[in-house]
C-alpha cells in the first residue's frame, strides 16, 4: 500500500508535468493534440522513472534492463492513454454530447479534458505494470 501512496505522490508531480506541458503546447499555443500528449508524457515519464527508481520503489536492478522495461510498459500504458484520448475525443464530437461538450468548453477545450481522462486511465495501468514488471524485486 505504501508503494501505491508514494506512486500517486509522484503520479501527481508527473501529471502536473504532463498537464503543464499539453496545456501550454495544445491550449495556449494550439499545437496538435496527439504531439502535446505525447511531448507531455514524455517529460512526465523521465520523472517518473527517477523519482520511481530512488524514492519509492528503491530499486537495485539493472538499470539496462529496469531502463528498457520502463521504456516497454511506457509505450503499452501510453498506447492505452492514445487510446482513451482518442475515443473520448471522437465521443465528444458526437452529437448527443453537444450538451457536455458545450458546458466543457466555456472552460477548457473538450479535447483536453478528454486529456485529463487519458491520464486517469494512464495513471492505473501504469501502476500496475511498473509495479509487477519493472521495479519488482
Amino acid at each position: 500500500m505504501l508503494h501505491f501512496i508514494k506512486y500517486n505522490i509522484i503520479g501527481i508531480m508527473n501529471t502536473l508535468i504532463t498537464m503543464l506541458v499539453v496545456w501550454i503546447l495544445h491550449q495556449m499555443l494550439d499545437w496538435n493534440l496527439e504531439l502535446s500528449n505525447f511531448l507531455g508524457f514524455v517529460a512526465g515519464g523521465c520523472n517518473s522513472y527517477i523519482c520511481n527508481r530512488l524514492w519509492n520503489f528503491k530499486s537495485h536492478n539493472d538499470k539496462k534492463t529496469e531502463i528498457v522495461r520502463f521504456l516497454l510498459v511506457f509505450i503499452c500504458a501510453y498506447g492505452v492513454n492514445l487510446g482513451v484520448l482518442e475515443g473520448c475525443v471522437w465521443l465528444f464530437n458526437q452529437p448527443f454530447c453537444a450538451p457536455f461538450t458545450e458546458f466543457v468548453s466555456q472552460f477548457m477545450k473538450p479535447s483536453f479534458f478528454a486529456n485529463i481522462i487519458a491520464n486517469v486511465v494512464y495513471v492505473l495501468v501504469s501502476f500496475t505494470m511498473y509495479k509487477k514488471l519493472v521495479f519488482k524485486k
